[in-house]
């Protein structure tokens, strides 16, 4: 979890940029998000959603549990913006969003046992996989980072 707090400390220093927070989300939310997505979140998002709930850099917010409360069903949570992408755009079971910007980028993280953990982009349009972004959450927002610094 230190390499996450630290990363979050860093972006949390900008001066660049104004920086906003969820609030962090207890281990307790964090199952009933797994429970209500039917997925099983790898541990560096967890780590993540612990520390900040959610947030970032305001306008390019990475979605999260709001107010320790993982139903909510808002946009910018990884809930609602999930089930959403669900719905709309046919977004298999396996892919949670963790980034979805104007009904255009949506940017997940794979649970399937083979991609397992894996940051995808999905195109909502064609409704498949673009591309792999990055082998792991840690590694997306070490470089939401440092794109942000």
């Amino acid at each position: 979890m230190s390499d996450i707090q630290k990363l979050v400390d860093k972006l949390s220093g900008s001066k660049k940029h104004e920086v906003f927070w969820l609030g962090a989300a207890d281990k307790d939310q964090i199952k009933n998000l797994e429970n209500s997505l039917s997925v099983t979140l790898p541990g560096d998002l967890k780590a993540f959603l612990e520390i900040t709930g959610g947030g970032g850099v305001v306008e390019q917010e990475i979605s999260g549990i709001e107010d320790n409360n993982a139903s909510l069903e808002f946009g910018g949570t990884i809930f609602y913006d999930t089930k959403y992408c669900r719905e709309e755009f046919s977004l298999p079971d396996k892919l949670i969003v963790i980034y979805f910007k104007d009904d255009e980028i949506c940017w997940c993280i794979d649970t399937s046992n083979e991609n397992y953990g894996v940051v995808v982009s999905y195109d909502i349009f064609s409704k498949k996989i673009a591309k792999n972004l990055h082998d792991s959450f840690y590694e997306f927002f070490k470089e939401y980072v440092e794109l942000r610094i």
